[in-house]
């Protein structure tokens, strides 16, 4: 409701989301000081707004806290019956602004949500009698099925008649709290910490979609900004346990180094505190979980319970969830229902395909023939190289002997002495094999075109099917069920 029709500039697109009731309301991550429990009872203090609540006593300094819902909200009787009987202020918000510090009292905070200037709708008020809360509300925001307002911090503190305290608590105890936002978290028997500043957004309860692939750390994936971001299995990925399978799950979208995203799969968001480098102890050099957690929890902060810090560097270079960030698919049938009404959908003659690496070249493969893809273990793997037959190596895998096949002149730019990256299971039915493969690039629907029929091209020396990748690359299309049956029958002795 500013004045001109323009966002307040901030030095962050990233906003504490909260919920009064049936609204969600955002505040610019940099104005939040920290959030407390409501207590029982609040300090008396003079009532300048009919929305003042009292004082907060905030380790010794008294801070005023005010129904931020009385300003922003129509009023409880606009939101039903239910919502209105149950509007109890669960936690209090303390704000920070240029002015000083006020606590607002809401039912419950969300998250953290990454709210850009294109994701925001300003809002303008027309003169009016109403002039108290007019400069409250910047802006609206819809993003990830939520829609909400975004207060305007400085345009509260120049509410006529609000009560700002002094900001000591910054000049006693700048070093204590003037840290970043840590977002605290629960999955399953445990509580997690992780700096605001590596979380694109935090997504309520959502349908969890099948993955392409079986892996134990990728267990589904959720839709988040347009996209079918990979959904991670948060207490095996640290190594301390399993999420229960479900088909609904709240989740943290993590920004990764590359630029990639994936989702944590997390029970409930609990609080947003500021904290300095010395609220959390240190690991003294050990590791949590099995095989160490990879480094990912970095230390562990005092409390009941405590709570485990998630390094969120260590977070956004680990390679595994760089790998699957790359697998991100867009989810494309949000933004065709123009070309259906046209009486033309492309998308019905598409298909996903996951595109990978053998050396320095792309190749792809339907989706839908792949189950599985495991890291590659050379001490899992009897080595059949040297052997006679068709097989490259065999693996013990879900209580078969599973063959390992390679994809021959497909191989060749692969480095001397160098590894493979990934084993590939593929297969139908009860028959599966293993393909190595070097990397693994992203999943994107394309329609195959053939380059010529089968004969001619095969004839010609030409690939067969093919596919034209976002990137303007041309991927030969592997069939690898077809690969299976060829190297099942001459490993029986049968003629191909």
């Amino acid at each position: 409701m500013t004045g001109q029709g323009a966002l307040p500039a901030t030095g962050s697109a990233l906003h504490g989301l909260a919920r009064i009731g049936t609204l969600f309301l955002a505040v610019p991550i940099e104005g939040i000081r920290e959030v407390v429990p409501h207590p029982a009872r609040l300090a008396a203090l003079p009532r300048t707004l009919p929305e003042m609540r009292g004082g907060l006593d905030l380790r010794g300094a008294v801070v005023p806290v005010i129904d931020i819902g009385g300003l922003v909200c129509t009023g409880a009787e606009d939101d039903g019956p239910e919502v209105a009987h149950d509007r109890r202020e669960r936690v209090i918000m303390v704000l920070r602004t240029r002015r000083g510090v006020v606590g607002i009292c809401v039912d419950e905070i969300c998250g953290v949500v990454d709210l850009s200037r294109e994701r925001q709708t300003v809002f303008e008020l027309v003169a009016s009698d109403i002039g108290a809360s007019c400069g409250l509300v910047a802006a609206g925001f819809a993003c990830d099925g939520r829609t909400g307002v975004v207060l305007d911090t400085e345009g509260l503190a120049a509410l006529p008649g609000l009560i700002l305290a002094e900001d000591r608590l910054v000049a006693q105890t700048g070093q204590a709290l003037g840290g970043p936002p840590v977002l605290m978290f629960a999955v399953g028997a445990h509580r997690f910490g992780l700096c605001a500043n590596a979380i694109e957004a935090t997504l309520p309860r959502g349908v969890v979609l099948p993955g392409p692939v079986a892996d134990p750390v990728w267990i589904g994936r959720v839709k988040s900004g347009g996209s079918l971001v990979p959904l991670i299995d948060t207490l095996r990925l640290l190594g301390l346990g399993q999420c229960p399978p479900a088909r609904e799950t709240a989740s943290v979208v993590v920004r990764l180094a590359g630029g990639g995203r994936v989702a944590l799969c997390i029970d409930s968001v609990i609080d947003m505190v500021r904290q300095g480098p010395d609220a959390a102890f240190g690991m003294q050099g050990f590791s949590m979980g099995e095989d160490g957690g990879e480094g990912l929890i970095t230390g562990i902060q005092p409390g009941t319970p405590p709570t485990l810090i998630l390094g969120s560097e260590a977070l956004a270079a680990h390679p595994q969830l760089a790998n699957l960030a790359s697998l991100a698919e867009r989810d494309e049938r949000e933004d065709s229902g123009e070309r259906r009404m046209r009486g033309s959908d492309p998308l019905a003659s598409r298909q996903p395909f996951l595109i990978f690496t053998l050396g320095d070249d792309q190749h792809a493969v339907s989706l839908d023939q792949v189950t599985e893809i495991l890291p590659y273990d050379a001490a899992t793997m009897i080595d059949l190289r040297h052997a006679e037959g068709p097989f490259s190596a065999m693996i013990a895998h879900r209580a078969a002997a599973v063959p390992v096949i390679g994809f021959g002149a497909g191989e060749a730019g692969r480095a001397d002495g160098a590894n493979p990256g990934y084993v590939m299971i593929a297969g139908t039915g009860p028959r599966r094999a293993g393909f190595l493969i070097d990397g693994l690039c992203a999943v994107e629907r394309h329609a195959m075109r053939r380059v010529a029929s089968g004969g001619a091209a095969a004839r010609a020396g030409l690939p067969g099917p093919v596919i034209r990748t976002r990137e303007g690359r041309t991927c030969a299309v592997h069939d690898l069920v077809a690969m299976i049956d060829r190297v099942h029958l001459a490993s029986s002795g049968a003629r191909v």
